[in-house]
């Protein structure tokens, strides 16, 4: 009998042994769904004053020191200088060439009133031996021979051209004179002019705040804030003074999960700096193209401006990061199944449902969806189940 009692035990632990493996089944019910997409970005004020560098012919300029980023500043205060000692030392070099100039042109005056001193007077003392050739000048032959009244034409003659080519060598070393000068004088005017711009450069190294306001560093495309030592061309955002009574938040949505992201929708925020507290608000405006936000990272992200609704509080500083959640779609019941379930082939969506110990191949037609599940809207009603893995066609 014990015989026969522990070959029927034997029997049904091979028998449990040998039953088929339950398939990985999901029951298709009615269930909340809500699309909500996470988020991360920062806060940044409405309104702001730009604080940038200072106008300069010279190109870019060297930051040397900055205010405290968060301070208060009062107008007037100085939030930034410029590092002018290669601009002083460039100075000096105009300031010298200058002078070289100017004493150029001292020079050269003299030595072109000099010569020309000389040619009037060689056209003086020709004019005064014609007029003194012609006026006893001798015709008569019976007093002078024919070749001595020649000889005294000749004379007269070449001291009338002679008289002519001093007062053309005049004028034209006149005009030369005069073109040397005016060439002088524009290198003056160059050198003064590039002086002048040095010396408004120079006093504008010194950056003061416009008003009275927070100090919130500027970011470059790279994310990385203003410090002294980096190059700055005029103009380029170095600050800003914020009107911190009005924040905005500025998010960043994964190029893959901007899913129907548009004006108006829902948002919640949560500061960094105190995650038990949760901020209301809406989407303002939403970037035409996504773009990467960190220098050597593929991934690209929308940017996404959130307008807050009040009230705000001192947490709310420009520059402090947020998480968010946006929500695209509200909850409520809906006929809901794990995306993981659902296939598509030839453009078209479909489930493995189990029907009687089989699974058939059912196309449905899905709704709404998120990251992880998606909406029946035809083809499946509730309380059946499907599969949760690919199976071979039924």
């Amino acid at each position: 009998m014990k015989k026969l009692v522990s070959l029927l035990s034997l029997l049904v632990v091979v028998g449990c042994s040998e039953q088929t493996p339950q398939p990985l089944l999901y029951t298709v019910e009615q269930q909340e769904f809500a699309v909500e997409i996470p988020a991360q970005g920062e806060l940044f004020a409405a309104k702001a004053t730009v604080i940038g560098a200072p106008p300069s012919r010279r190109g870019g300029q060297t930051l040397a020191w900055l205010a405290p980023e968060y301070s208060y500043v009062k107008k007037g205060d100085i939030v930034a200088k410029f590092d002018g000692e290669a601009m002083s030392k460039n100075r000096e070099e105009k300031r010298s060439e200058l002078d070289m100039t100017l004493q150029d042109i001292i020079d050269k005056s003299g030595q072109l009133n000099k010569e020309l001193t000389d040619i009037n007077k060689d056209i003086d003392i020709v004019e005064q031996e014609k007029d003194f050739a012609d006026r006893f000048a001798i015709e008569d032959e019976r007093i002078l021979s024919k070749l001595e009244i020649l000889e005294s034409m000749q004379d007269s003659q070449y001291l009338g051209t002679k008289q002519d080519y001093l007062q053309w060598k005049g004028g034209s070393f006149s005009e030369s004179a005069e073109g040397e000068m005016s060439i002088l004088e524009m290198q003056k005017k160059q050198h003064q002019s590039r002086l002048n711009i040095l010396d408004s450069s120079l006093s504008n190294l010194e950056i003061k705040a416009p008003h009275d306001g927070m100090l919130v560093y500027a970011s470059n495309w790279r994310g990385e804030k203003a410090r002294p030592g980096q190059m700055y061309w005029p103009g380029q955002k170095i600050a800003e003074l914020p009107d911190i009574n009005v924040m905005k938040a500025k998010l960043f949505v994964p190029e893959k999960e901007a899913i129907d992201l548009a004006a108006g929708v829902a948002v919640s925020i949560q500061v960094n700096a105190d995650v038990e507290e949760s901020y209301q608000g809406e989407i303002e405006t939403i970037s035409a193209y996504p773009s990467s936000i960190s220098r050597g990272d593929p991934q690209k992200f929308f940017e996404v401006v959130v307008k807050l609704n009040k009230p705000q509080n001192d947490l709310f500083v420009p520059g402090r990061k947020v998480t968010a959640k946006i929500h695209v779609k509200p909850s409520e019941k809906q006929l809901v199944v794990p995306l993981q379930a659902v296939f598509s082939k030839d453009n078209q969506q479909f489930v493995w449902q189990f029907k009687n110990g089989e699974f058939a191949k059912t196309p449905v037609t899905l709704g709404q969806t998120s990251l992880s599940h998606a909406v029946i809207e035809k083809g499946l009603t509730a309380g059946e189940k499907i599969s949760l893995i690919e199976r071979g066609a039924s």
